[in-house]
């Protein structure tokens, strides 16, 4: 029996892996940017923004994305996911901030992805979006 999209299993368990240190905490580190990440940190956002370019190319032409996603987790290995678990921080408040910056990534890569052709974003630099500045409290809170 062959495993179609094996990346899609790892996307989940490197995604939960991430976030579950999150769960609970109170205090929160300043907002992260690409050049303050660890290597394994800066390795696992690089690996789940990947994974949604090449899902976005497997949207849109499905033969084509079928083999990406093959090469991707040829090239990636077995122990690709041991890996990219590996640089997922321990300590929940910096868990937090990682998590927070690939939120904003995958949030600034949104509009590309939609307008994309599918293969011409699977090359270009991981974007590295500003923190949103928090919001203004109103009167009622």
């Amino acid at each position: 029996m062959t495993t179609r999209f094996p990346s899609r299993r790892l996307f989940c368990l490197l995604l939960v892996s991430g976030l579950v240190p999150t769960i609970g905490c109170e205090k929160s580190e300043a907002p992260l940017a690409l050049n303050d990440l660890s290597e394994g940190e800066y390795l696992f956002v690089e690996r789940m923004v990947i994974l949604e370019r090449a899902k976005t190319a497997a949207l849109l032409d499905r033969e084509t994305g079928d083999s990406l996603l093959d090469s991707l987790a040829s090239a990636w290995g077995d122990s690709s996911l041991q890996e990219a678990v590996a640089g997922v921080p321990r300590d929940p408040v910096r868990s937090e901030a990682v998590t927070e910056l690939l939120g904003r990534m995958i949030e600034a890569e949104q509009e590309s992805l939609l307008t994309s052709t599918g293969l011409d974003r699977l090359d270009k630099p991981l974007p590295d979006p500003a923190p949103t500045p928090p919001a203004e409290p109103t009167e009622s809170e």
